[in-house]
């Protein structure tokens, strides 16, 4: 029993010892890296890819942040990093730097999705009114149909490259372009104040000729 116990003794040591001077090594690179101005820091890869936390530490203080599965090796980099980083900037500059991005995130069209003039419902509204209005021969749609189209917004919200990827007869598809190309601009997306283009796919059922949705 005594045997055992040294030898989980001996073995928490080698452990321990392998730790720290693993921990010492994180903490040169980062020393390191401070001195190259190469400032990061690191987690797990759980927060969202268009962190405006993220934003302002790279745009305001040139942090970059990296995603990594070795956060027992990146703690004591980023503590050193973060130590070093408040001499460089001042002991509240993470604080600030989260105050800034709450500011930002509160602004309007600071991120946001590709929005049709109404939502949803209008949107849904003006494909069922004005494929109906265009007399789409579906007579011979006897089932159910699921057309899927894909179309991109440009940043003045103008629709570009619509593609059906999944259609029902060439001419119903192409009347659903047609119509697609017709829509009013949409209000644009836009990823950290500035307008993006953004894709969108969307199904449009055909149920009978005389319904769409």
């Amino acid at each position: 029993m005594k045997a055992l116990i040294l030898i989980l003794l001996i073995s928490l040591t080698k452990n321990l010892a392998f730790s720290q001077t693993d921990c010492q090594k994180a903490i040169d690179r980062a020393f390191l890296d401070f001195n190259k101005s190469e400032f990061s820091f690191h987690s797990a890869e759980f927060l969202p890819t268009e962190n405006t936390y993220i934003f302002v530490l790279n745009k305001n203080y040139k942090i970059n942040w990296y995603f990594t599965d070795s956060l027992d090796y990146y703690k004591c980099y980023d503590s050193e990093m973060t130590r070093l980083l408040e001499q460089k900037y001042g002991n509240g500059f993470l604080k600030k730097a989260d105050y800034i991005a709450d500011s930002l995130s509160k602004t309007p069209n600071w991120n946001r999705d590709i929005e049709f003039p109404g939502g949803h419902s209008a949107l849904f509204e003006f494909l069922s009114s004005n494929l109906l209005r265009k007399a789409i021969k579906i007579d011979s749609v006897t089932t159910p149909s699921r057309i899927l189209i894909q179309f991109e917004i440009d940043t003045k919200g103008r629709v570009v490259n619509p593609l059906v990827l999944r259609g029902e007869n060439k001419y119903i598809n192409k009347q659903v372009i047609k119509v697609i190309n017709q829509m009013p601009n949409w209000i644009p997306a836009y990823l950290y104040g500035k307008p993006i283009m953004q894709r969108w796919t969307m199904p449009i059922f055909i149920v009978n000729k005389n319904y769409v949705r």
